[in-house]
């Protein structure tokens, strides 16, 4: 029998990025048993939503949910004696990852790390926002504290580079979070291009980086299916949410996106699972406005920096990312964009002039992005579980 760990920081999130690995690995092999643990440390989630993915996880006889908020080094271990997983499975690298990857390695439980969306060297944080934030920023603060018992550092020195990190867009590399006791065992990325980003972020080493199919890259078949409609959509990220722009700067941008509304046929607002839709509330009034948490197939797309503006070049030629002040559109996005704007006023006259964009050739596409993201015929949880297996064989 096998049993796996899969941590994350909510129900929600866990519920997206985990439980279909849990679900390919019960198909394969009845004895598998996946434990669930959420830290309940998200900024933002949808409350319909957690209940949803909750009862979602719970679905399965061989899935046991649990909530564990403690960062405590002493808690963590004994949680994980008393459960004795066969691995660790996370989605992310923050701060409470590394704790509990180097605390499974101190116990000799082997780690594994799925790519979470197009991870960029630095997301710019709003200090004001993430200090407004008390319960969790006490809670991330402990973890980091826990963090420097674990590697036996200086606290305050480690304090200050997460800080510069977090704030600053300040690397990590040679700093005391650059440690190989946080590296997972095996990382499942998505090309050359996120080796080589691994391996310079963190030193994770190449041979121990698995190249897998973006996960957003299985829902293109289904989206295929679909009518296209002659429409804008609006890719939405946790901006608010996660603290990297005030509420006030945010709904003034979203008045603004009114207005390219009002020149289209049909706008569409794809909205992010932890997206707080109240945000969106002065779309309610018109009738071209639809909302949709499933990714539509349109003729034209709008983000900032969205890991979904990949799967968004699939279906148009018209991909455009609107760069916001204080937020640089990272180079990897900058790949698949047809424009990079600053004013909602551009996007209008590029909607304007593009009448007939077309569908791009899908062989094409996939060669075009094959550095940064392969797409491979095996599906990535097969991948995934061809490598567990393999090593635990």
């Amino acid at each position: 029998m096998m049993k796996i760990l899969f941590l994350d920081a909510s129900p929600t999130m866990l519920a997206k990025n985990l439980l279909p690995i849990a679900n390919w690995f019960h198909q394969k092999n009845q004895n598998f048993k996946a434990l669930f643990v959420s830290l309940e440390i998200s900024s933002y989630t949808d409350k319909n939503i957690e209940l949803t993915s909750l009862k979602n996880i719970k679905k399965n006889d061989g899935n046991k949910f649990i909530s564990f908020k403690s960062f405590n080094k002493g808690k963590i271990e004994k949680f994980l004696k008393t459960n004795n997983p066969d691995m660790i499975f996370i989605d992310g690298y923050r701060i409470f990852d590394q704790l509990w990857i180097g605390i499974g390695k101190s116990l000799n439980i082997p780690t594994y790390k799925l790519q979470h969306g197009f991870e960029v060297n630095s997301v710019y944080y709003k200090p004001s926002i993430i200090l407004s934030n008390f319960q969790k920023g006490i809670r991330m603060i402990f973890a980091l504290y826990s963090l420097s018992k674990l590697l036996n550092e200086n606290f305050l020195e480690i304090f200050t580079q997460y800080l510069k990190y977090l704030f600053n867009g300040e690397t990590l590399r040679n700093s005391y979070l650059d440690n190989e006791l946080l590296h997972p065992q095996k990382s499942f990325v998505y090309s050359d291009f996120y080796k080589h980003f691994w391996n310079n972020k963190f030193g994770f080493e190449y041979d121990k980086m698995v190249i897998i199919t973006p996960i957003d890259f299985l829902l293109i078949p289904q989206i295929k299916e679909k009518k296209r409609e002659n429409a804008c959509c609006y890719i939405t990220q946790t901006l608010v949410e996660d603290g990297r722009m005030n509420r006030g700067e945010f709904i003034k941008l979203i008045y603004e996106y009114k207005k390219i509304a009002l020149k289209v046929d049909k706008f569409i607002i794809k909205l992010h699972p932890r997206c707080n839709i109240e945000h969106y509330n002065c779309f309610r009034n018109l009738k071209n406005v639809e909302f949709t948490r499933d990714f539509p197939n349109c003729t034209s797309y709008i983000t900032h920096y969205s890991s979904m503006a990949y799967t968004a070049s699939f279906f148009s030629d018209l991909v455009i990312l609107h760069e916001l002040k204080g937020h640089p559109i990272p180079k990897i996005f900058k790949e698949v964009a047809s424009h990079i704007v600053t004013s909602y006023e551009e996007i209008i006259k590029i909607l304007e002039k593009s009448t007939n964009t077309k569908e791009p050739d899908f062989e094409e596409r996939k060669k075009k992005i094959t550095y940064y993201a392969v797409y491979e015929k095996i599906n990535p949880y097969e991948r995934i579980y061809q490598t567990i297996s393999k090593d635990f064989s």
